[in-house]
């Protein structure tokens, strides 16, 4: 490994990092039968922790930027499939709570969690400043994209209506 980088070696190495992403998305809903949204929310539901916030229908669907119907089909889709299950929210029985409920040594489990175990594994070789420094600069890519992308939504709504 040298011990320096061009911008073209670190556009090239993250242009890798999506090609892998979308051949591992490819494959989880290919082998599970299941679509984007569906892993979108087992992924999401397997990251979660003890201590952090129940996961409600609401959240989910702000997450996916779906309606409140959509989120029900889709919940009751993965329900059906014995991947999730529904439980009260605690404190308030006219909400639910959604939990993965997916065995622990089920190949699907493995499947949804193969970019985030690759993940933490390269992450772990690093210093902590070092992961701070590939954070901050993911985050930037991301946030860069996602004003790209408003702009031109935008721009397409201003030719759209001209």
């Amino acid at each position: 490994m040298r011990n320096s980088a061009t911008a073209d070696d670190v556009v090239r190495a993250l242009n890798d990092l999506t090609d892998s992403g979308i051949a591992s998305e490819r494959a989880a809903l290919s082998s599970l039968g299941i679509g984007p949204n569906d892993a979108k929310v087992l992924r999401f539901l397997l990251q979660r922790g003890p201590d952090d916030e129940p996961v409600t229908p609401r959240m989910l669907a702000s997450m996916l930027g779906i309606s409140s119907a959509a989120t029900t089909a889709l919940i009751d889709r993965l329900a059906e499939a014995g991947w999730v299950e529904r439980e009260p929210y605690p404190g308030d029985r006219r909400s639910i709570v959604v939990r993965e409920k997916i065995d622990p040594d089920s190949p699907a489990r493995r499947i949804l969690s193969v970019r985030r175990a690759s993940a933490v594994a390269a992450a772990a070789r690093l210093g902590p400043a070092e992961r701070r420094i590939v954070a901050d600069f993911l985050d930037d890519i991301a946030r860069g994209e996602r004003e790209d992308i408003d702009e031109l939504a935008v721009d397409d709504r201003q030719s759209r209506a001209s």
